[in-house]
């Protein structure tokens, strides 16, 4: 069967067809050639910038003392960075995080949801039903649809509020993720690497390498909403 890309907008919704994961030789040359270039490239350059980012910190300590909220801005700075090398070196080893595997998706996704809520003071409402447990390379997946959603509110979406259900209907598993906030028309998304379309292109590969169904619907002014179906066996 070809492989399907998507749909033209119905509307203000794009939906993404079913389509089987690739396994092709060159998909898995390529996926190697991606792992070294993020080892020599950003995996070095993240980890340089978090030993010089601890170096400041030890010569401004007593700066820092008195001026606390200048602390806070530049720990929470040093703490993204040490996520990002720790989520890189995941990446490179093919790992899956600590946390989701001690605690699983729901957990880790409602303890991240509380964190963004402290950082960013948008209101969000977290709606889990029943959820089954996963093997690691779909329940990180999954996870990473979620986190890469959650990041575009943060960067992008100027909302209030953020709604987020997770949920398990029969042979189905469905995420969805909706905010308030400022929205995009569809037929304008330009990739970018600091746009919200690449992001956007993550989320719809990683549903599709689970076989499942992605979809957007938003529009100026009207907010977002994202919802991933994808099938699920025991």
């Amino acid at each position: 069967m070809p492989r399907v890309r998507g749909l033209p907008p119905v509307g203000n919704t794009c939906y993404i067809s079913e389509k089987q994961p690739p396994d092709s030789t060159i998909e898995i040359q390529e996926a190697e050639r991606i792992i070294l270039e993020i080892h020599d490239g950003p995996a070095q350059t993240l980890t340089s910038a978090f030993q010089y980012l601890q170096t400041v910190d030890q010569i401004a300590r007593p700066y820092f003392i008195q001026r606390p909220e200048l602390d806070r801005l530049f720990s929470r700075a040093v703490g993204l960075v040490r996520q990002a090398v720790r989520e890189t070196r995941e990446i490179i080893n093919g790992t899956v995080p600590e946390a989701l595997e001690a605690h699983g998706l729901v957990v880790v996704v409602r303890q991240e949801l509380k964190r963004f809520e402290e950082e960013t003071g948008c209101r969000v409402e977290f709606y889990s039903g029943a959820w089954p447990t996963l093997h690691g390379q779909a329940e990180l997946a999954i996870y990473r649809i979620i986190h890469e959603a959650v990041n575009n509110v943060r960067n992008h979406a100027q909302s209030s509020r953020l709604e987020i259900e997770m949920n398990q209907k029969g042979k189905r598993l469905l995420v969805r993720v909706k905010d308030w906030g400022i929205g995009f028309p569809l037929d304008k998304l330009e990739p970018s690497p600091f746009s919200s379309s690449l992001g956007l292109l993550s989320m719809r590969r990683r549903t599709e390498l689970l076989g499942g169904i992605f979809s957007i619907s938003t529009a100026l002014g009207k907010g977002t909403e994202i919802t991933v179906d994808i099938p699920w066996r025991k």
